[in-house]
């Protein structure tokens, strides 16, 4: 909504002015003020559009006010308004580059004509603003994110968007924000924040990054506990933020997000802090070591008898009181260790295409996907524990041999048909993936090559009778043509079914 604000000592004359413009421009907000004192404290609690001041007014004149206006962050556009045909005011006026100059009594619609061009060129200005910050966000972004990008490309950027040199240094911070509340945009809640550090520093630097996390640069490290206070008492939403070191000069930009986003790390390690500094993790241990052979000792006992032990052996790789004085490098080793070492080999085992908790699995691959270590080790230990109890149970049901013999049966009596490793697991009701494992184990071969050699087997006895063409032999023991029973034949055999006939002939 466009604000307009109108200036004039008489009573009459502004109020007269006000219902014109409100009549005309609904969606804007006209306020008013009767001196240039006034108007002024009105300048600087709202961020006004236009202004259309008489000249002559008591306490403060309207040139006066037009000079103190220039010192706005946002400089409105002003309309003079004065029963002075003056080219005094009118020079002076220019000099303070006004829109426009209007002597009284008003004519309605020239008012109308000029409120109606500044208004448009706002919007121009709002839009072109708009664009720039966005075109500056994406600059940033790139030149943060980007690991190739070289010092005098920083250098480069940093003139090119004609960044604040900071002269007494600055931090980098990173809000982190989390909402219960679904209705609030995480932009929106962003915004604001952006809005209460410029009026704090107008020489702050604000953006989002590509995480979605708001970055703000600034010479005011005490910004940063200002904006946690005020939203301290908001419960519904958790919001944090990581700061940097002080950093000198501008072209270290680069340098100052990398440490305040290092330090944002540890928010996965105490969730419920609100700030996190760089001078933290340089306090941190870099001197650890991964316990791989308890690891290898927990995938050794899936399975078994041992989940008290398989239990303990994870709170022990996730002992807080330890890992707390860690550098987060631990935490991201143990959590690709976990990964290679325990769940990797265990689904390369059984497979994934039977298990329900695949999710969770794919879920544990990162560990950066849960909001804290306590999330993240109460999903790992449900995934250890469910696949613990997944192949005890699975070792149970094909403890006897019972299950495989029914397979071998019931691929002898079926060979002849389109069959396959699905087929076979299904109709004994059996998981697939273990079932390959299984059938392998009990009859020292794979499906595939067990499945030939029957019909090879069969084939044999259909050859020595004399009256079966080779065509037909091949059909009925479920080849899809005489060229591949041909090459399987001999693969098995180490001759072709017609050599094979020649010389049971003989």
């Amino acid at each position: 909504m466009m604000k307009i604000l109108v200036v004039d000592d008489e009573r009459m004359i502004r109020n007269g002015i006000k219902a014109m413009l409100e009549r005309r421009f609904t969606d804007s907000e006209i306020l008013v003020a009767a001196d240039g004192i006034e108007a002024l404290a009105f300048a600087k609690e709202h961020k006004l559009d236009i202004v259309v001041t008489d000249i002559k007014m008591p306490r403060m004149d309207g040139i006066e006010l037009i000079e103190n206006l220039q010192d706005m962050e946002w400089k409105p556009f002003v309309v003079i308004l004065s029963g002075y045909d003056d080219f005094t005011y009118a020079k002076q006026a220019i000099k303070y580059q006004v829109m426009d100059y209007l002597l009284k009594p008003v004519d309605r619609n020239e008012l109308f004509q000029i409120i109606q061009g500044a208004k448009d060129k706002i919007d121009a200005r709002l839009s072109l603003q708009e664009d720039m910050e966005e075109y500056k966000s994406n600059q940033l972004n790139y030149l943060l994110l980007n690991k190739n990008v070289n010092e005098e490309q920083v250098k480069e950027t940093v003139q090119k968007l004609q960044l604040y040199p900071y002269p007494n240094g600055y931090f980098a911070g990173i809000f982190d924000f989390k909402s219960s509340n679904e209705t609030l945009v995480k932009e929106e809640f962003f915004q604001s924040i952006m809005k209460q550090v410029h009026q704090v520093d107008n020489h702050a630097l604000c953006f989002m990054d590509s995480n979605a996390d708001l970055v703000v640069f600034t010479e005011q490290i005490d910004i940063f506990d200002k904006i946690l206070e005020d939203r301290h008492s908001d419960i519904e939403n958790h919001l944090c933020v990581a700061i940097s070191h002080k950093n000198e000069s501008i072209d270290t930009l680069k340098e100052a997000y990398k440490q305040a986003n290092e330090a944002l790390a540890y928010k996965f390690m105490f969730p419920n802090q609100l700030i996190f500094t760089y001078e933290q993790v340089e306090q941190k241990q870099d001197a650890f070591s991964i316990d791989k052979q308890l690891i290898q000792k927990i995938y050794n006992q899936l399975g078994t008898d041992r989940h008290n032990e398989i239990r303990a052996s994870l709170l022990s790789l996730f002992n807080i009181d330890e890992i707390k004085d860690y550098n987060i490098c631990y935490m991201e080793e143990l959590s690709q260790s976990i990964n290679t070492i325990l769940f990797d080999q265990v689904f390369n085992q059984i497979g994934i295409e039977a298990i329900e908790i695949f999710k969770l699995y794919d879920e544990v691959g990162d560990m950066y996907n849960f909001d804290s270590i306590h999330d993240y080790f109460y999903t790992v230990e449900k995934l250890t524990l469910r696949l613990h109890d997944y192949l005890k149970e699975m070792k149970s049901v094909y403890s006897g041999e019972s299950h495989m013999e029914q397979a071998i049966h019931y691929i002898r009596e079926n060979a002849h048909k389109d069959l396959n490793m699905a087929v076979v697991s299904n109709h004994i009701s059996l998981n697939y993936s273990y079932f390959s494992h299984s059938f392998k184990d009990y009859t020292g071969e794979n499906f595939v090559d067990y499945l030939k050699k029957i019909r090879i087997e069969k084939a044999k006895e259909l050859l020595s009778n004399m009256d079966n063409k080779i065509f037909e032999v091949s059909e009925s023991v479920g080849f899809r043509n005489p060229k591949q029973f041909s090459r399987v034949f001999r693969d098995i055999e180490g001759i072709s079914p017609k050599e094979y006939r020649e010389k049971i002939k003989t």
